[in-house]
């Protein structure tokens, strides 16, 4: 049973059932009458088929003297233990509070739930260890959300400064602890003591640590006569040379096929310059990204960010290697014209909720608020998920 939650109701002013006590016993005898009329009919609101009850029929559920029941009602509506809905129905705000705690709960359990889902599914493909836990996915989620916003900031505001905040770390230049130098007073020098080579002869001396900017070190290389690697021991498969063009190139074309919003560029061309300096050709990593844009749209879903791209090129080129068939999938059945405008609705709907949520961290709030902000966005009311929208919009013949 769906149960409407008031519109007068404001959950921050519930009074709290121990000020029962203070209230004379008549007071208190009616409140319990009409809370326990409540609780056999079900329902937190004295309303049958969308038609209020009056103070008669109300006294008649609640076993009640009309008379007395009207002369009781203003005392218990000036301290709010019974109120009246728009309409004039009286309800019970403790019942509604109780009714929103167990949709919260519910609304975790399955939450819970689909993460474990979806942790379970991740780390079949490899993306976490098989003793890690859900927590890992969290905090990995979490992080890259940056946390909350802060205090008077929007949610665009908070994506705008994230943003920057990403720009201006991976402009960072790199630095470096190595050493040298001279060792300062307050330095405990039997601690930072280190064996340095001096002129081929080594030697035990005090020194301390300094930093290096690698931007302008990186191009200097030690000396084959100073190296104290062989240089027999040095297996490591040296990157291709790809040029700047070529990852722009290729940045472009994924971020188009894969439908990529334009914040994205800077982490695909981290991916992509990575990927094709292990030797994975251009045109091999975009029709990765291709194939896996067109099975997301088989499910009507959308890829947001470059990193859920990145294991599926990765699959897709081990199976080429292997010469496992890597065929395109199967072109998706042409949508009708009201399944488009569905899920385009039903995409717009998702955006307007999830920043209505960053926004109050209510969700009964933006679940009371959700029909009249579905209104003002010309969205329909109806629950925001994927199967309401499409029965919203399927025509009526084909719904028959």
């Amino acid at each position: 049973m769906t149960i409407q939650i008031p519109a007068t109701f404001d959950r921050d002013n519930v009074p709290s059932m121990a000020f029962l006590k203070v209230l004379p016993a008549e007071q208190r005898g009616v409140f319990h009458s009409l809370m326990e009329a409540l609780k056999a009919a079900r329902d937190v609101v004295f309303r049958v088929g969308g038609r209020a009850l009056d103070d008669a029929q109300v006294a008649q559920m609640a076993c009640e003297n009309v008379d007395v029941l009207q002369r009781v009602l203003p005392e218990l509506e000036f301290t709010r233990f019974i109120l009246r809905d728009e309409d004039g129905a009286l309800y019970s705000p403790h019942l509604v509070e109780c009714h929103i705690r167990r949709e919260e709960r519910a609304q975790a359990r399955a939450e819970k739930q689909r993460r474990l889902e979806e942790f379970q599914e991740r780390q079949d493909a490899g993306q976490f260890a098989s003793d890690a836990s859900v927590k890992v996915m969290t905090s990995r989620a979490n992080a890259a959300k940056g946390g909350r916003p802060r205090k008077g900031e929007t949610a665009e505001e908070a994506r705008d400064r994230r943003e920057r905040e990403a720009v201006q770390q991976r402009e960072m230049r790199l630095l470096s602890a190595v050493s040298g130098g001279r060792v300062s007073e307050t330095e405990n020098q039997n601690q930072f003591s280190k064996t340095v080579l001096v002129s081929g002869v080594s030697v035990s001396k005090p020194v301390s640590r300094f930093s290096v900017d690698l931007e302008v070190e990186k191009d200097i290389s030690p000396s084959d006569s100073n190296s104290t690697k062989p240089a027999e021991t040095e297996t490591e498969k040296p990157a291709l040379g790809i040029s700047e063009a070529l990852i722009s190139q290729t940045v472009a074309r994924v971020l188009k096929i894969g439908r990529l919003p334009d914040g994205q560029a800077g982490f695909a061309k981290s991916i992509c310059g990575r990927l094709l300096r292990d030797g994975i050709p251009a045109d091999v990593l975009v029709e990765a990204v291709k194939q896996h844009t067109e099975k997301m749209a088989l499910n009507g879903d959308t890829a947001y960010k470059m990193g859920a791209f990145r294991k599926p090129i990765e699959r897709f080129w081990a199976d080429h290697q292997a010469g496992v068939s890597t065929n395109p999938v199967p072109e998706p059945t042409p949508r009708e014209e009201w399944e488009d405008r569905a899920l385009e609705a039903y995409a717009k709907a998702q955006k307007i909720w999830s920043e209505a949520f960053h926004l109050q961290r209510d969700y009964s709030a933006v679940k009371r608020e959700w029909p009249e902000l579905a209104q003002k966005h010309d969205l329909p009311a109806c629950p925001v998920e994927r199967a309401a929208y499409l029965d919203w919009y399927r025509p009526q013949a084909q719904a028959a």
